[in-house]
C-alpha cells in the first residue's frame, strides 16, 4: 500500500477513535498485530545488521587485499619496466654485437685473403729457386763453368764475362732465398693475425650467443610477470566487486525492513495517540499550549519547504529545527504519554508523545535525531520533564532537535502551538 493511503487509513482510524473516545476490538487487535509485526521486525532487522556486518567485513578485507595487490602490482611493474629497460639494452647490445662480429668476420676475410697471397708467393719462390737448382744440376756450377774454361783456354777476353754471369747467377739465387725467407716470416705474420681475429670472432659469436640467450630470458620473464600482475589485479579486483554487490543487496534489505519497521511504528504511534485522554480545554488557536522543548534555543530551519541538505532535493521540512549542543536534555513541552520510542532511519532516535484531544483536535509531538531516551514506551511525562538528549542520528548534518507537531495524525507547523 503507498505511504499516502497508509496515511489516510491511519487518520481515519484515528479520526473514528476521537470521536467514539476508545479503540474498537477490531482495532484492539490492530495494535497486538502491529506490536507482534514491529517485535518481528525487530529481529529480522537486528539479524540483517548482522549480516551487513560480515559482508561489511568481507568488503573491508577485499579492499585492503585489492590494496595490497595493487602495492604489489605497482613492485611487480616496476621489476617489469626492469626487466624491460634491461631486454632493450640486451637488444642494443645484440645489434652493436652483430656489428662487431660483421667487422671482424670483414678483417678475418680480408686476413685471410693477405695470408693466401703471402703463401701463394711463397710457393712462386719456392718454384724459382727449385728452377735455379735444376739449371744448375744441367748446366754444372758457374764457378766451375769459368776454371773449365780457362783450363780448355779458351781466350782471356770471354773468361770476366764468364765469371760476371756466374756471380749473377749467384746473387740471384741468394736474392731468392732472402725473398724466401721474408715472404716465409709473412705469412708466419698473416698466419698470427688470422688466429687472433679468428679467437676473437669465436669470443663475440660465443658472447653475441650468451647475450641472445638472456635477451630471450628476459623477454619471458617479462611476459610471465606482466600475466602475474594481471591476473593477481583481476582475481582482487573480482573478489572486492562480489563483496561490494554482497554488501549492497545487505544493506538493500536492511533498509527495506527499516522501511518497513518505521511504517509500523508509525501506523502503531496513530492508534496510541487516539488512546490518550482529552487534555484541558485551550483557547481556539493553541497558540501557546506548548512549552519550548529546549528553552532559549534558536531556529535553524523552521516548518516549510527547503533543499534538503542531504537528500538534495526540495522537500516540505515537517517540523522545526533547535540549535543546540549534543547532550542538551530536551524537555516535554506538555502532560502527555509516550506511545512511540524507536530509531528511524531519516528521523534517527525519536519520541512520540500524545498530548489528547486539545480544541478537537488529536495532539502529539514528535522530537527526532536524539542522542538517548529517558523516557519508555506507556510512560506518562509532564511539563519540563526530560525525556531525552540532543544529538544526530538518522539524516543529519549536526547536533540539533528535530522537533514536530502532529493534528490528527498530520504535521503542522509548530509555531502554531508554541
Amino acid at each position: 500500500m503507498p505511504p499516502r493511503a497508509v496515511r489516510a487509513v491511519v487518520v481515519a482510524g484515528l479520526a473514528l477513535c476521537v470521536a467514539g473516545g476508545a479503540l474498537s476490538p477490531a482495532q484492539a487487535d490492530r495494535e497486538d498485530w502491529l506490536e507482534e509485526r514491529q517485535q518481528a521486525i525487530g529481529k529480522q532487522i537486528y539479524g540483517q545488521r548482522h549480516e551487513l556486518e560480515e559482508t561489511s567485513e568481507r568488503l573491508q578485507a577485499a579492499t585492503a587485499v585489492l590494496r595490497s595487490a595493487q602495492v604489489r602490482l605497482a613492485t611487480a611493474r616496476d621489476k617489469l619496466a626492469q626487466t624491460l629497460g634491461q631486454l632493450a639494452a640486451a637488444e642494443q647490445l645484440d645489434r652493436q654485437m652483430r656489428l662487431a662480429l660483421a667487422e671482424a668476420e670483414q678483417r678475418l676475410a680480408e686476413a685471410e685473403a693477405r695470408l693466401a697471397a703471402a703463401q701463394s708467393e711463397v710457393t712462386e719462390t719456392q718454384d724459382e729457386i727449385e728452377q735455379f737448382a735444376v739449371q744448375a744440376y744441367t748446366s754444372g756450377d758457374p764457378g766451375l763453368m769459368s776454371v773449365d774454361a780457362v783450363i780448355n783456354g779458351d781466350s782471356s777476353e770471354s773468361f770476366p764475362m764468364m765469371m760476371s754471369s756466374a756471380e749473377s747467377v749467384v746473387s740471384a739465387q741468394t736474392a731468392a732465398l732472402d725473398d724466401l725467407d721474408a715472404e716465409r716470416i709473412l705469412v708466419t705474420l698473416h698466419e698470427e693475425q688470422v688466429q687472433e681475429i679468428r679467437d676473437e670472432v669465436a669470443v663475440k659469436r660465443r658472447e653475441a650467443a650468451e647475450n641472445l640467450e638472456r635477451k630471450r630470458d628476459l623477454a619471458r620473464s617479462a611476459r610471465q610477470k606482466r600475466r602475474a600482475v594481471n591476473q593477481l589485479v583481476d582475481e582482487r579486483r573480482d573478489a572486492r566487486e562480489d563483496a561490494r554487490k554482497a554488501r549492497q543487496h545487505d544493506l538493500r534489505i536492511l533498509r527495506g525492513m527499516e522501511r518497513e519497521r518505521d511504517r509500523v511504528a508509525d501506523m502503531l504511534s496513530a492508534i496510541r495517540m487516539a488512546k490518550v485522554p482529552t487534555a484541558a480545554a485551550t483557547t481556539s488557536s493553541g497558540k501557546g499550549f506548548l512549552s519550548y522543548p529546549i528553552p532559549g534555543a534558536y531556529v535553524t530551519s523552521p516548518y516549510g519547504m527547503r533543499l534538503h541538505p542531504i537528500l538534495g532535493y526540495v522537500k516540505l521540512h515537517d517540523g522545526t529545527d533547535f540549535g543546540a549542543g549534543c547532550g542538551t536534555p530536551i524537555l516535554a513541552p506538555a502532560n502527555g504519554k509516550v506511545v512511540a520510542q524507536y530509531y528511524n532511519a531519516g528521523y534517527g532516535n525519536r519520541v512520540i508523545i500524545a498530548h489528547g484531544v486539545v480544541n478537537g483536535r488529536a495532539l502529539a509531538t514528535a522530537f527526532n535525531h536524539m542522542s538517548a531516551y529517558s523516557t519508555r514506551v506507556g510512560e506518562r511525562v509532564t511539563r519540563g520533564e526530560v525525556i531525552g538528549y540532543v544529538g544526530t542520528t538518522g539524516y543529519s548534518t549536526g547536533c540539533h532537535l528535530h522537533f514536530m507537531t502532529f493534528e490528527n495524525g498530520q504535521t503542522v507547523n509548530p509555531t502554531g502551538w508554541l
